[in-house]
C-alpha cells in the first residue's frame, strides 16, 4: 500500500488532508513568511455534512494534521479483510478515480469535446437534442447559457445533465437553484430521483429547524452546500441578507463565494421594459455576480421588449451584453454563444419520425349569448359607469380608489360568473359589516400587486381586496343603491343564493363559456363513449376560484344523455390537490 503522506509534506490543492478531527479536501495553499519561517494558509473544504462547511487555517499550527496522498488507501487492518470487501474497495476507489477525469480536456478527440460521463450517472433516457446544451456549456470555461426550449422538450433534464457533468468535473461544488415555490419540491424530487443528487430546500420552515438544532446563528445559506429555494423567498430584506454574508470571501481571493447558480421560469425576474425594475430583477441582479458559472431556464425568454431581453442577458453574461433598447449586429451575433432555442416542430423537421404532436394553430370560441349573463354584464357596466361619475371630479387618491374597485371586480366578471359572484358577495359583506377609506384600496392595490408562487395565497389576498372594496363602497351606498341592487338581482337570476354554499360549488343556471368548453370537449377529445388516447386538453385560468369552480362542474355527474366519465388533472400551483386524477 502507498503510504500516507508524513507531517511535513507541504499541502498542495487536491489534496487529502484529516486535520480537527475531520476529512475534507485542500481547496486552495497560500505560503507567507512567518516568524519561524514559510508557512501556509490553506483553504479545506470538508466532506462531510458538519458545520462549518470549510475553513481557512495555518497548516503549520494545527496540532493534529495529516495529509493523504491522491493515490493512498486505507492502512492495513489488524484483522485480515474478507476478500468479497477487499474487491468492492478496490472497485470504489477505482470508480471514484476514473468518474471525474473522463476526457477533461477533450484531449484525443478530433472535435475537440470532452467525453462526458452525467448521461450514464442518471436514471433517465437522454434524448440526443437534449445532449446539445451539455456540449456547449463544456467548450465554455465559464457557463452562461440561456436555455430556452420549448415547453415539454426537457429543460430540466438539460440543467441536470451540465449539473451533474460541472460536479463530475470536480468543477463546481456549491450549487444553488432559485425557481417559483411551487416548483421546489418538484426540482429536489427530479434531481434526487432521475440523478442522484440530494438538495437542500430552504425556507423559512426550514431555517427554523436548523437553528434548533445549531443555535440561532447558524445560517443556512452557510450550512448547505446544494440548496433549492424560492426566489420569491430569497427577495425578501432579511433573507437577503443572511444569503449576502454568507458570500464573504478573503480578500484578494479569486474565487466567488458560489459556482453555480440555476434559475428556473427567469421570465418572472427579467427587467421591466419601462420604469423601476421588480424586486425579483433587483434581487437576481445582486446575487448573480456571487456564481462562477450561471444557467438560466425558461420556455418565454422574450417578452417582446428588447430592453428586457438585454437586461436578462446582461445578468447572465455582463461582459458580452449590456442592457439596450436597440442590439447592434455584434450583440445579435453573440446571442447564439449563450441562448439555445429550440421548438418541437425544429425536433420534428430533424428526426426521421416525428417525435412530438402537431400543435393546432389558435382559434377564437365564440359565446353564445344569453339573457341573464347580458343583463349581468349590463348591470356591471352601469355600476362601473355610476362609479367613475362619482370620482371624477374628487382627489387623484379618490379617483385612484374608484378605478380599483371596478377593476376588482370587473376582472373576475371576465373569467367566469362564479368567480364574479364569490367576489360580489364578499363585496356586499364589507358593505353591511365595515368601513374603508381611499388608503385602505391603496395598501389593498399594492398587495394584490405583489408577485407570489402560492395560488391560495393570491385567492386570500383577492377574498380581502373584494371585502375592503364593499367597505369603501358603502361611503356611497345610497347614491349607489339603483345599481347595486340591479347586480344583485342579475347574479341571483343565475342561480347564486349568497346564502347557500360557496359559489364555486354551485350550479348557475346559465354560463356560456363552461357550454363551449364542454362542446370543445366533446370534439376534441371524445370519439363515440370513449376518450382518444392521442389527445390532451390543458385549461388554464388566472384565479384560482374559477379553477375550483370548473373541477366542481366537470367532476359532478353529467347529464343522462350525454354519459361522460371525465378525467381531470388539476395544474393549479401550489394547490395541495394538484397532480391528482380522477
Amino acid at each position: 500500500m502507498t503510504p500516507a503522506a508524513t507531517d511535513n509534506q507541504i499541502p498542495r490543492p487536491g489534496m487529502l488532508a484529516t486535520v480537527r478531527n475531520r476529512r475534507g479536501t485542500v481547496a486552495a495553499v497560500d505560503p507567507f513568511d512567518g516568524e519561524t519561517g514559510r508557512l501556509h494558509l490553506v483553504h479545506i473544504e470538508y466532506q462531510d455534512h458538519g458545520n462549518p462547511s470549510d475553513e481557512r487555517l495555518v497548516w503549520e499550527l494545527e496540532s493534529r494534521r495529516e495529509l493523504l496522498a491522491p493515490r493512498a488507501l486505507p492502512d492495513s487492518l489488524a484483522d485480515p479483510m474478507p476478500a468479497a470487501d477487499f474487491d468492492a474497495l478496490v472497485r470504489a476507489a477505482r470508480w471514484a478515480a476514473l468518474s471525474p477525469y473522463l476526457g477533461i480536456d477533450g484531449k484525443g478527440r478530433k472535435d475537440g469535446y470532452a467525453t462526458i460521463a452525467s448521461p450514464f450517472h442518471g436514471g433517465v433516457r437522454v434524448e440526443d437534442f437534449q445532449l446539445v446544451p451539455l456540449l456547449k456549456a463544456l467548450r465554455m470555461p465559464r457557463v452562461s447559457l440561456l436555455i430556452a426550449d420549448d415547453v415539454g422538450l426537457g429543460k430540466t433534464i438539460e440543467a441536470g445533465l451540465i449539473l451533474t457533468e460541472l460536479l463530475l468535473r470536480r468543477r463546481i461544488r456549491r450549487v444553488l437553484v432559485l425557481t417559483p415555490a411551487a416548483l421546489r419540491d418538484q426540482w429536489k424530487e427530479e434531481l434526487r430521483e432521475k440523478f442522484s443528487l440530494s438538495f437542500e430546500v430552504v425556507d423559512r420552515r426550514a431555517t427554523e429547524v436548523l437553528r434548533r438544532k445549531l443555535g440561532m446563528d447558524a445560517n443556512p445559506w452557510r450550512s448547505f452546500s446544494r440548496i433549492i429555494a424560492s426566489y420569491h423567498y430569497l427577495r425578501q430584506p432579511d433573507v437577503l441578507e443572511q444569503f449576502l454574508s454568507a458570500c464573504s470571501t478573503p480578500d484578494g481571493s479569486p474565487h466567488l463565494p458560489w459556482d453555480l447558480l440555476i434559475v428556473d421560469e427567469c421570465h418572472n425576474l427579467m427587467p421591466a421594459p419601462f420604469g423601476e425594475d421588480s424586486q425579483l430583477c433587483r434581487t437576481l441582479r445582486l446575487v448573480a455576480p456571487r456564481f462562477e458559472h450561471r444557467l438560466f431556464l425558461s420556455a418565454t425568454p422574450h417578452n417582446g421588449h428588447t430592453r428586457s431581453f438585454t437586461g436578462l442577458l446582461e445578468m447572465l453574461d455582463p461582459v458580452r451584453f449590456s442592457r439596450t433598447s436597440e442590439m447592434g449586429r455584434a450583440m445579435r451575433d453573440r446571442v447564439d454563444d449563450l441562448v439555445i432555442r429550440r421548438l418541437k416542430r425544429d425536433i420534428n423537421d430533424g428526426s426521421a419520425r416525428p417525435r412530438f404532436c402537431t400543435r393546432m394553430d389558435p382559434r377564437a370560441l365564440p359565446l353564445a349569448s344569453n339573457a341573464p349573463e347580458a343583463e349581468l354584464a349590463a348591470a356591471f357596466d352601469a355600476f362601473r359607469t355610476a362609479v367613475h361619475g362619482l370620482v371624477a371630479t374628487g382627489s387623484k387618491g379618490r379617483r385612484r380608489a374608484g378605478t380599483f374597485a371596478v377593476e376588482v371586480l370587473g376582472k373576475r366578471l371576465l373569467s367566469c360568473p362564479a368567480s364574479f359572484a364569490d367576489s360580489w358577495f364578499r363585496t356586499m359583506q364589507g358593505m353591511a359589516e365595515g368601513v374603508a377609506t381611499a388608503t385602505d384600496l391603496r395598501v389593498q392595490e399594492r398587495v394584490l400587486n405583489q408577485e407570489t408562487g402560492d395560488d391560495r395565497e393570491a385567492q386570500q389576498r383577492q377574498a380581502t381586496a373584494a371585502t375592503v372594496v364593499g367597505g369603501w363602497l358603502r361611503n356611497y351606498r345610497d347614491k349607489l343603491n339603483e345599481e347595486i341592487e340591479r347586480i344583485q338581482r342579475a347574479v341571483e337570476s343565475l342561480g347564486f343564493d349568497p346564502d347557500g354554499a360557496s359559489p364555486t360549488e354551485q350550479v348557475p343556471a346559465h354560463d356560456a363559456r363552461f357550454k363551449e368548453l364542454v362542446a370543445l370537449v366533446e370534439e376534441l377529445l371524445r370519439d363515440g363513449d370513449r376518450f382518444r388516447d392521442d389527445e390532451r386538453l390543458i385549461v388554464f385560468t388566472e384565479y384560482k376560484t374559477t379553477l375550483d369552480y370548473l373541477a366542481t362542474r366537470l367532476r359532478a355527474p353529467q347529464p343522462a344523455d350525454k354519459p361522460l366519465r371525465w378525467r381531470i388533472c388539476l395544474l393549479c400551483c401550489g394547490w395541495p390537490g394538484a397532480g391528482q386524477t380522477d
